[in-house]
C-alpha cells in the first residue's frame, strides 16, 4: 500500500496535464514534540512531516503530505505510524470566485482499530473581492465533507461536516494586516459504542486570528467543545486515536526572508479524555517548521 501510494502521488505532480509550465509552489519540513501531562497511557511522542504544494499560481494546486509518527507508550510497545495525504484544488476554473479541493488521506499504524484507515474529503469554498483594483480580498465562506473508514477490527465510519468563515478585519501596508478564522466542527461516529464512546455526534466551534506585519506572521486561537476521530488543517491532520478532545489553544509565530525561505515556531496545547483508561489528560504540542516558497 505504501508503495501504491507513493507512485500515485509522484505521477500526479509531475504528469497533471492542468499545469502550465511555469510552476510555483511551497515546500516545508516539520518536527513536532508531544507532551502528555495525566495520561495514564502515553509517556510522550515526536514526529516528522514533509509538505509540498505545486500549482500554476492561478487555477490548479496540487498538495501532498506525509508524515511519521513515533508515540512511547508507558507499559506497552511503541505506536509507530505513518499517514500519507493528497489533495488537489481547483479555483476559478469551475466556477468563479469558488475553490473546489478533492482529497485523501491513508493511515498506516500499529493502532490495530485504526490501522488501514482512510479519510475522504471535499470542500467548496467562496471568496469575495473588492470591484475596484487591486480587487482586494474581503471574505470567504465554505463548507467542507470528510468521510473516514476504520475497517480493520470494528469496520466503522466518522462523517464530518466543517463550515468555516474567513473575514478580514483590516489591511494596511503601515499597520499590517488581521484576519479572523471561523471554524465548526461537526462529527457523527457510527457504532459508537463499540469504539468506547457513550454518543454518537460531538460538536465543536474554533476561532483563530491571524495578523501579518512586513515579514512577521502571528497566529492565536483556541476552540471549545468536543472532537472525536476529527480531520483537521484541511485534511492534512486526521486525529485517528481513542481519546475524546475537549478544547485547546494555539500560538504560533513565523519569519519570512527575502529569499522565501520561512521559519515558524507552534505551540498547541488540548485537553482530552483516554477511552480506555478514563484520564483526563493535558497534551502539549510544540512545532518548529522550516519552509520556501517557489
Amino acid at each position: 500500500m505504501r508503495k501504491l501510494i507513493g507512485v500515485l502521488t509522484v505521477s500526479l505532480l509531475f504528469s497533471a496535464p492542468a499545469l502550465s509550465q511555469e510552476i510555483h509552489g511551497y515546500e516545508a519540513i516539520y518536527g513536532s514534540y508531544v507532551n502528555y501531562s495525566g495520561s495514564g497511557i502515553k509517556d510522550y511522542g515526536y514526529s516528522g512531516t514533509a509538505y509540498l504544494a505545486v500549482g500554476d499560481g492561478k487555477e490548479h494546486s496540487l498538495q501532498a503530505g506525509y508524515s511519521y509518527t513515533k508515540i512511547k507508550y508507558k507499559s506497552a510497545p511503541d505506536l509507530n505510524q505513518n499517514e500519507f495525504t493528497l489533495a488537489y484544488s481547483n479555483t476559478n476554473g469551475i466556477l468563479r470566485n469558488h475553490t473546489f479541493t478533492f482529497g485523501s488521506h491513508y493511515i498506516d499504524s500499529d493502532d490495530d482499530l485504526t490501522d488501514g484507515g482512510y479519510a475522504l474529503f471535499f470542500d467548496g469554498t467562496y471568496s469575495s473581492y473588492s470591484k475596484t483594483y487591486p480587487y482586494a480580498f474581503n471574505w470567504s465562506s465554505g463548507l467542507g465533507f470528510y468521510y473516514t473508514r476504520y475497517p480493520n477490527t470494528v469496520d466503522f465510519y466518522v462523517f464530518q461536516l466543517t463550515p468555516h468563515a474567513t473575514l478580514k478585519l483590516f489591511s494596511d501596508y503601515k499597520k499590517g494586516a488581521l484576519y479572523l478564522d471561523l471554524t465548526g466542527y461537526g462529527i457523527h461516529v457510527d457504532k459508537s459504542s463499540q469504539v468506547g464512546l457513550s454518543k454518537s455526534n460531538y460538536y465543536s466551534l474554533e476561532g483563530t486570528l491571524r495578523y501579518y506585519y512586513g515579514r512577521y506572521d502571528f497566529k492565536v486561537g483556541g476552540w471549545v467543545g468536543q472532537q472525536v476521530f476529527a480531520v483537521k488543517k484541511g485534511g492534512f491532520i486526521v486525529y485517528n486515536l481513542s481519546e475524546k478532545y475537549k478544547g485547546g489553544a494555539e500560538l504560533e509565530t513565523g519569519y519570512t526572508f527575502k529569499n522565501g525561505l520561512r521559519f515558524s515556531f507552534n505551540v498547541i496545547y488540548n485537553r482530552y479524555k483516554e477511552l480506555s483508561t478514563d484520564n483526563s489528560v493535558n497534551q502539549t504540542v510544540i512545532t518548529a517548521s522550516l519552509g520556501y516558497r517557489f
